[in-house]
């Protein structure tokens, strides 16, 4: 009788569930008053309707007609958000699918708190939260800072869902699509900003290069400079133009750097003919 009576329960009532599990096929006694619960579920019990216990993993006792339960999963799940339409603050139509990570840690609040089932109201809840957030940003906002999104989503969703016994792991948009008009326009943003970024890199090389060359002449000599000066004219003369015109400085300039070689580089003396020619 003590035992019965840890659990609050009268004899009187003891006395006819007993018989009555008595009365019961032998196969089927245990299955009506012992449950098994794995290691990441918990159960409700409720007594004559009322909250009572929370069942832990192992074996339990149920007793039936005046005890229920119902069972609850605590690992982490999933709930897929179903794309929904929703309109920037600068008025683009976008396509947004989400997905949302969650577990139950206190069952009996995530029972007892939510009217319906808890995964139906947090899904709700989150729709109206994705196109409230997203409806106050700006399409080029929304794309540069989705983890952003994704973490104030996460921080409104869990101050609604703690009084519910439930954590929100993560919240995800998995997608945002806006209108075939609109992505076209981006990717043509998209080339034109690379090839902007290309001709930059371009000028940044060729800037580099003029700085080098302009170190290096720096260093060199009158008569050097115009010996290398000379030198690319020689290779012009060579190319396939059949005549080249001077001003008279440049054959003067070539004569006296002849003279200055003392005549060696018959490559220079040719092109002092070619140029007085």
């Amino acid at each position: 009788m003590a035992v019965w009576m840890l659990i609050g329960i009268p004899i009187g009532i003891v006395l006819i569930l007993l018989l009555i599990v008595m009365a019961a096929p032998g196969g089927s006694v245990l299955n009506s008053i012992l449950f098994e619960f794995k290691e990441y579920e918990r159960a409700v019990v409720f007594r004559f309707g009322k909250y009572n216990r929370i069942a832990q993993p192992g074996w339990n006792f149920i007793l039936p007609i005046i005890e229920s339960f119902v069972k609850y999963d605590m690992r982490t799940e999933s709930i897929d958000i179903p794309p929904q339409q929703v309109i920037t603050q600068d008025r683009v139509k976008v396509l947004i699918d989400a997905i949302m990570y969650l577990r139950v840690v206190d069952p009996a609040k995530a029972e007892l708190e939510v009217e319906e089932d808890y995964r139906k109201a947090i899904e709700e809840h989150l729709k109206g939260r994705i196109r409230n957030v997203v409806g106050n940003t700006e399409l080029e906002d929304v794309y540069g800072n989705i983890d952003k999104i994704n973490s104030q989503l996460k921080n409104e969703i869990q101050k609604l869902t703690g009084g519910w016994g439930i954590e929100i792991i993560e919240v995800e948009l998995i997608s945002v699509i806006p209108p075939e008009a609109v992505l076209e326009a981006m990717e043509a943003q998209q080339i034109a900003q690379r090839y902007k970024e290309a001709a930059a890199e371009e000028a940044e090389t060729t800037k580099i290069r003029i700085n080098a060359i302009e170190a290096a002449a720096g260093k060199l000599s009158e008569p050097a400079l115009n010996y290398l000066y000379l030198q690319t004219l020689k290779e012009v003369a060579d190319g396939r133009a059949s005549k080249i015109i001077f001003p008279m400085e440049f054959t003067k300039m070539a004569q006296k750097l002849s003279n200055g070689l003392g005549g060696k580089d018959s490559g220079i003396n040719k092109l002092v003919e070619q140029i007085q020619k």
